[in-house]
């Protein structure tokens, strides 16, 4: 290669991609990793590999494959993270580190784009330079964009008003009954915990204590807690972690049934017959269709009356106070799963969870992005396979499967997903903007939250999420005609 005069010695690190060497500047690199775990991000290019948690800071982790030599297959199992300055720290997935070394870089007239066209001398020869901040912007070209902790929060402030007028309830079934609860009193909603420690002599209602977060959880059977047979947890249980008497209970419900957002005159005060002396269990009967369903509100300061339930100091700590909730300290997101991977989204913008009817109404030339159409009671709903619109292929009839209602923005669609797995409150604290390499304005992730075991959990815009979804409908659509006319679809 042709040279131009020295630029004088330096520290650089060298490491390989396939069978090349190539050198970062010493001076942006911070630190060396093992491969960490990583999240993916749907609708990401093939060069961002997934979001790391780097002591609580989700790190986009890139392919420098992927990005300096594209014509080179993936590493198997790549070596090392490298965590460099890009403009802002970022991972880079590299096969091999060769050294730290020092050299004289020269500056030549030929050599791929993004190197600079500079090199420097190590002990096995030549390693090509390469300018990281150059090839972050060329391969991620819509990074810039407005701050998002700013979006969000205009949005949040938008979706609370909304939402201000409407009752919103956590639904499940008990012994075959259905009840809910009010949303600002449950903390979250969980899977059965597998261990699971008996307490002697605590009653028939109390199925033992689990270990959460630092803190001991009562565990109470709701069926027999409201005088129903108590029969052992089926596959569908899940815990009600609900705020009850000062401190967190977790309630162990038969199923988790939808989120429930209703007008305030379908809300009505138990019937006084019902309330003789006050020691009902039940706040409300709310009306949830025109089919006349009904669900007893339960009353929340008056369910453990009768009890010796108590919950560790710790926890109650934890669970924090009401002017701390009221003043934006957490915020509630339903958490679905899709191939394998976790998201989250804001409770205000979920309608209703659904299970998955046997048939649902194909429409007619409608893309393979939409599986069909449901009535909701007596409304029309197209139903959206959430893994197409992330890119991945379909799966598979599965009993998890579930049709995740979201409503933002003025629109509303139903999310086929492999399944809901629980409700949680996120520590505002934990919940970060997400780095934007993922390459799709319109992929809704927008945010990304570190959880107590370190995993990350992408948060999407349910409004972005329906605005991208609306859009890519539209598209497929298109082309879907386009081929059905022989004309062209993009003209």
């Amino acid at each position: 290669m042709p040279e131009a005069e020295g630029t004088g010695d330096r520290r650089y690190l060298v490491l390989t991609l396939g069978s090349e060497e190539f050198a970062l500047d010493a001076g942006i690199v911070r630190e060396l990793l093992r491969p960490p775990r990583l999240t993916r991000v749907p609708g990401a290019p093939p060069a961002l590999a997934g979001l790391a948690n780097l002591r609580g800071t989700a790190l986009p982790v890139l392919d420098l494959r992927r990005i300096v030599r594209p014509d080179l297959e993936p590493a198997a199992e790549p070596t090392r993270v490298v965590v460099a300055e890009a403009g802002e720290p970022v991972g880079l997935m590299v096969d091999r580190i060769v050294a730290f070394s020092g050299g004289t870089e020269s500056v030549g007239t030929d050599g791929p784009a993004g190197s600079g066209q500079r090199a420097v001398a190590n002990g096995s020869g030549s390693a090509r330079v390469l300018d990281l901040p150059a090839l972050v912007a060329e391969a991620f070209p819509r990074r810039a964009r407005a701050s998002a902790a700013g979006v969000r929060s205009t949005r949040v402030e938008a979706a609370d008003e909304t939402e201000a007028e409407r009752v919103a309830l956590v639904s499940f079934t008990a012994a075959g009954r259905s009840y809910a609860l009010p949303l600002e009193r449950v903390a979250e909603v969980l899977a059965l915990p597998p261990d699971v420690v008996p307490v002697p002599r605590a009653g028939n209602a109390t199925l033992g204590v689990a270990a959460l977060r630092g803190g001991v959880l009562p565990l109470l059977s709701l069926p027999a807690l409201l005088g129903h047979a108590a029969l052992p947890p089926g596959k569908d249980a899940r815990v009600v972690v609900a705020r009850l008497g000062g401190a967190e209970t977790g309630l162990v419900v038969d199923a988790l049934g939808p989120i429930l957002r209703l007008a305030p005159d379908a809300v009505d005060p138990v019937p006084s017959a019902l309330s003789r002396g006050g020691t009902t269990a039940v706040d409300a009967i709310c009306r949830v269709d025109e089919a006349g369903a009904l669900v007893s509100v339960l009353s929340a300061d008056r369910l453990l009356e009768g009890t010796t339930v108590t919950a560790s100091s710790a926890r109650s700590h934890d669970t924090g106070s009401a002017n701390d909730q009221k003043a934006g300290a957490t915020e509630q997101v339903v958490v679905f799963d899709v191939a394998g991977e976790s998201y989250g989204v804001p409770v205000g913008a979920v309608r209703e969870v659904l299970r998955v009817p046997e048939t649902m109404t194909r429409l007619p030339r409608s893309p393979d992005l939409v599986v069909g159409a449901i009535d909701v009671r007596g409304t029309v709903l197209a139903v959206v396979d959430q893994r197409r619109r992330f890119g991945l292929p379909p799966g598979e009839a599965d009993p998890r499967r579930r049709i995740v209602v979201l409503e933002a923005g003025g629109a509303v669609a139903g999310l086929l997903v492999d399944g809901v797995s629980r409700m949680l409150r996120l520590n505002a604290g934990a919940i970060r903007p997400a780095p934007d390499f993922s390459g799709d304005a319109v992929n809704g992730v927008d945010m990304v939250a570190t959880l107590d075991d370190g995993s990350l959990l992408p948060i999407v815009d349910a409004s972005a999420l329906l605005a991208g979804t609306e859009r890519s409908v539209r598209a497929a659509t298109k082309q879907a005609a386009g081929r059905t006319t022989g004309t062209d679809p993009s003209a």
